[in-house]
């Protein structure tokens, strides 16, 4: 199970390549909104999450109608792993857009005859390339942090399935704790990964053009 935070990866592509052969700034602009986009839609993972501890707390802290409230803690369960599964589809196949991109970048480069243009296009693709290996590094830690979380919900999960009492409730109020523990570095690194990909989106986006003047008066 890979990261919530992996969505961000996936959409980017398919800002990024969906108009590979282009060459004018109006793919860098696309690319930044994408990147920008997906950058909210990584906050939409930190509310899941937020949601998911939010019905678990209510379950143990607060439990009346174990039933109905064991229903909602399933469901947003069930949400989350649900929108990590789907990330962990796209984010497979951008590894190989990921080189295409790359290598259409060292296609276009080498058709550069000045020799100071292709080098300063080279060290572009190298800021660009180490931008996303730091955007892969932060969403590999959150992945590393998603995993056990995960598991630990759904563990609380499967053992009120089988013991839906108030003994049963009492039994996981550890593992809930803990849970809720292991969300704040989990959000914090989901955060990172926002703010990385959202920083990205704003230095590919094409500057505005400059607002039209009046006309002058007569």
């Amino acid at each position: 199970m890979k990261a919530y935070a992996q969505i961000m990866i996936a959409v980017v592509v398919v800002a990024l390549f969906a108009g590979c052969r282009s060459s004018n700034y109006e793919k860098g602009a696309a690319t930044g909104a994408g990147l920008q986009a997906s950058a909210d839609r990584i906050g939409q993972g930190q509310g899941k999450i937020d949601a998911t501890l939010t019905n678990l707390n209510d379950l143990v802290k607060n439990p009346g109608d174990l039933a109905t409230q064991f229903k909602k803690y399933s469901a947003s369960v069930s949400d989350l792993e649900s929108s990590a599964k789907d990330i962990s589809s796209k984010v497979a196949s951008m590894r190989g857009k990921g080189d295409e991109y790359f290598k259409a970048w060292d296609a276009q480069a080498a058709q550069i005859k000045n020799e100071d243009i292709k080098n300063r296009s080279a060290q572009r693709k190298a800021e660009v390339q180490k931008r996303f290996t730091d955007i892969k590094m932060s969403y590999t830690e959150a992945s590393e942090l998603f995993k056990p979380f995960l598991s630990d919900l759904k563990d609380i999960q499967t053992a009120l399935a089988t013991d839906l009492t108030t003994g049963g409730v009492s039994a996981i109020k550890g593992a809930a704790e803990k849970a809720n523990k292991d969300s704040v570095p989990l959000k914090a690194s989901i955060d990172k990964l926002a703010t990385q990909f959202k920083d990205l989106g704003v230095a590919m986006q094409a500057a505005a053009p400059p607002p039209p003047q009046p006309a002058p008066t007569k």
